[in-house]
């Protein structure tokens, strides 16, 4: 069994109450942002990082808030009560390896240090989009333990061609490919050692199920395509390691113009896209 599993069952027993969910619960999205040093074209980053956060902007939901963790703040990207930077030590480059779980890890601190409440916590990718109504909907649902986002879509951002994910039979569920697939119970300020409880699910997304399972914790699946993982823009890890997901996106594509005018439309997606 992975070390991880068994320090989440030990968590569960010796920490963990079961789960008791408040009205309107915080939705915290926790964002690892590559540095200026190792992108390979930081205003594309930025760009897509605005893409990003534009869809966190046109939420039908009130309570939400973003941290965003890099060696660099992205222009325009200012603190306040629904914003914070959390300034990452620089990269050892000679590595050449992700310091996302670096990034990860210290977001779950600064999460635990300055949020109150209870919270549903995503570790969300800087590329990726946001279905409007996905906060109101877990809001309202609110079963105390998390999500996972089965059904989405896959969209290059270099020619706009989109492909279903989990929606059919055949079809990839999202949370295979995306890392952005995931929505924790955290109940800042009451549960016990919170930033532990989120380095055990850890960044590892096709780890996600078991892990919280593991620390009684089950995360059900969202009922309707929620995501779009954005991806052929140069900057996903992917990318930059060499494994993209074209194949995927060539053999599931959605050839029907309206259907892809109407998921555009439902994600408010404009012409930039």
């Amino acid at each position: 069994m992975h070390p991880k599993l068994l320090l989440a069952g030990a968590y569960r027993t010796l920490f963990l109450g079961p789960p008791a969910p408040r009205p309107d619960p915080l939705i915290l999205w926790l964002i690892p942002m590559v540095g200026r040093a190792n992108a390979g074209d930081w205003d594309r980053a930025c760009e897509v990082l605005a893409g990003t956060l534009a869809s966190i902007e046109a939420v039908r939901y009130a309570n939400w808030k973003v941290l965003l963790c890099s060696q660099d703040r992205p222009e325009g990207f200012v603190d306040g009560p629904r914003h914070e930077f959390v300034q990452a030590p620089p990269q050892d480059m000679s590595k050449g390896i992700s310091d996302q779980n670096i990034k990860a890890r210290l977001l779950a601190e600064h999460a635990a240090r300055t949020c109150k409440g209870f919270a549903y916590v995503s570790h969300l990718d800087a590329d990726d989009l946001i279905h409007p109504d996905l906060p109101g909907w877990i809001a309202a649902d609110n079963n105390g333990s998390g999500y996972i986002v089965e059904k989405g879509y896959m969209l290059d951002f270099a020619s706009g061609r989109i492909a279903r994910m989990g929606t059919a039979p055949g079809e990839s569920v999202f949370w295979k490919h995306c890392g952005s697939c995931g929505y924790f119970a955290v109940d800042f300020g009451r549960q016990k050692f919170p930033a532990f409880h989120l380095r055990l699910i850890g960044k590892g997304h096709k780890n996600y199920i078991a892990r919280s399972a593991r620390l009684g914790r089950p995360l059900t699946p969202v009922p309707f395509p929620a995501m779009i993982y954005l991806v052929n823009h140069g900057e996903n890890v992917q990318s930059r390691r060499g494994h993209d997901k074209m194949v995927y996106l060539a053999r599931r594509e959605v050839t029907d113009e309206g259907e892809v005018a109407r998921v555009r439309a439902e994600f408010g997606l404009g012409g930039s896209i």
